[in-house]
C-alpha cells in the first residue's frame, strides 16, 4: 500500500532535546516519518516559506519536499494526504481547520484545541466527512499501558472494584525555557494541568473507562503564583502563574468502580520514593500496580514496573515489552517512542489504540468538569 503523504506544520530548523516551544516535531514526529514505511514527508509548513525552507535544509530533507508558509496553501496541495499539526495549542484550530475543510486526514498534538469549544468544532468537521483523525495522546502507545489494558480486558483481575493513583507533579521543571510563557496560563489551554494531567487521564480512562460525571469531585489548588522563565540573554525572570499545582479527583467510573487520583505538588525530581506515578487497579481476583519514575507520564523510559498479584499468590513483575512491535520503531529515540506507536496504530487502522478527535473532546470535557467541580478561579 502506498505511504500516507504528510504535510508537517511546525518543524523547527534547529536541534532539540524536547524541552521548550516548537520542539516536539523535531524529537518525536520527524524520526517517525523518517523511519516508518507507512508515511512519507512531502511538505513542510511554517509561518513563512523562508522558515519552511530553512527547516527543510537544516534537517537535510529531500529536495522534493515542498515549503509552504500558509496552512491553506498546504491544504490545497493534492499531493498531501494528511496534515500533522505540531505547534503551540493556541494555533491548533487555525492550522487544522483548512486541512479538514479540504477533506484531509489530520494529526494534532494534545491538547486538540485551546478550548473544548475549538476541539468540538474540529471534531465536528472531521465527523461530517468521516475523516481519519488522531491526537497526540501518546500515553496509550506506551507498552506498560498496553499491557495493563490487556490484563484488565482478559478478566484476570475479575470485576474491577477500585483504582487509586498517587502521583506528583515533580516532572515540572524549576525553570522554563524561553518562549514558554503560555505554560503558566490556564487561559492558553497549554499548561501542566491541561497537558500533563490530560495525558494521564486519557490513559486512565482508556484502560478503565470514563467517569460518571455526576459523581466526580475535585480539588485544584495553586501552590506557587510565580514561575521562573529563562531569558534569551541567559538570565531568569519571574512571571505570574495561575495554573493549579495540586490535582485531586475522585468519583465512580461508568463500570461502577471507585476511583481516586491525587497529584501532589513536589519540587522537580524530589519525590521521596523517586516515584512519579503509582497506579493501583483492584479487582475481585487480584491487584495490578503500575509504577513509573519521576518523568512525564506520556513518555516511556527506563524504570517503569508492572506488578500483578492474583488471589493468594505472590506478587510478580510482569514483562511488557512489545514483541510484535514494528521493527522500524526501534530506530525512533525513546522520547518519541510512544508517538511512533500511536502513529503506527493509525496507519494500520487499529482503532482504539490511538485517540481520535472525538476521544480528545471527551478528555477536554473531563478537564473542564474538574475545574467546574473544584470551583477553581483563575
Amino acid at each position: 500500500m502506498a505511504p500516507i503523504r504528510v504535510g508537517l506544520v511546525g518543524l523547527a530548523g534547529f536541534k532539540s532535546d524536547g524541552l521548550g516551544a516548537h520542539t516536539w516535531a523535531v524529537v518525536a514526529i520527524l524520526p517517525t516519518l523518517f523511519n516508518s514505511p507507512d508515511y512519507e514527508l512531502v511538505a513542510v509548513c511554517n509561518s513563512s516559506v523562508e522558515s519552511s525552507r530553512r527547516a527543510i535544509e537544516f534537517h537535510n530533507l529531500p529536495a522534493s519536499v515542498k515549503a509552504y508558509g500558509n496552512p491553506k496553501d498546504l491544504a490545497d496541495d493534492p499531493d498531501v494526504d494528511m496534515v500533522f499539526v505540531s505547534v503551540l495549542v493556541t494555533k491548533h484550530f487555525m492550522l487544522a481547520e483548512p486541512a479538514l475543510l479540504k477533506k484531509k486526514k489530520v494529526f494534532v498534538e494534545w491538547p486538540l484545541g485551546a478550548s473544548t469549544q475549538e476541539a468540538e468544532k474540529l471534531a465536528e468537521l472531521a465527523r461530517e466527512s468521516d475523516l481519519g483523525t488522531i491526537v497526540g495522546l501518546q500515553g496509550r502507545g506506551g507498552s506498560v499501558v498496553k499491557k495493563a489494558k490487556e490484563i484488565i480486558d482478559s478478566g484476570k483481575l475479575g470485576r474491577i472494584t477500585s483504582s487509586s493513583v498517587l502521583a506528583s507533579t515533580c516532572f515540572v521543571p524549576p525553570m522554563f525555557p524561553p518562549g514558554t510563557e503560555y505554560y503558566m496560563s490556564m487561559q492558553t489551554g497549554g499548561n501542566a494541568f491541561h497537558i500533563g494531567l490530560g495525558h494521564f487521564l486519557d490513559s486512565f480512562t482508556h484502560v478503565l473507562g470514563g467517569f460518571d460525571p455526576d459523581t466526580v469531585q475535585s480539588i485544584l489548588k495553586r501552590e506557587q503564583s510565580e514561575a521562573l522563565l529563562m531569558t534569551a540573554e541567559g538570565g531568569t525572570k519571574a512571571i505570574p502563574k495561575n495554573v493549579p499545582d495540586h490535582w485531586l479527583i475522585q468519583g465512580i467510573l461508568e463500570s461502577g468502580a471507585v476511583a481516586s487520583i491525587a497529584f501532589r505538588w513536589a519540587k522537580y525530581q524530589n519525590a521521596v520514593d523517586d516515584v512519579g506515578v503509582r497506579w493501583i487497579i483492584t479487582g475481585t481476583e487480584g491487584e495490578l500496580e503500575i509504577v513509573t519514575p519521576q518523568h512525564q507520564w506520556q513518555i516511556d523510559g527506563p524504570g517503569r514496573k508492572l506488578l500483578l498479584k492474583l488471589n493468594d499468590k505472590e506478587a510478580e513483575e510482569v514483562a511488557f515489552s512489545e514483541d510484535s512491535a514494528s521493527a522500524w520503531r526501534e530506530q525512533v529515540p525513546a522520547i518519541g517512542a510512544n508517538t511512533a506507536a500511536i502513529l503506527d496504530s493509525f496507519a494500520q487502522g487499529s482503532k482504539g489504540e490511538y485517540a481520535d478527535f472525538d476521544s480528545a473532546v471527551k478528555n477536554h470535557k473531563l478537564l473542564d468538569l474538574l475545574v467546574e467541580k473544584s470551583g477553581y478561579k483563575y
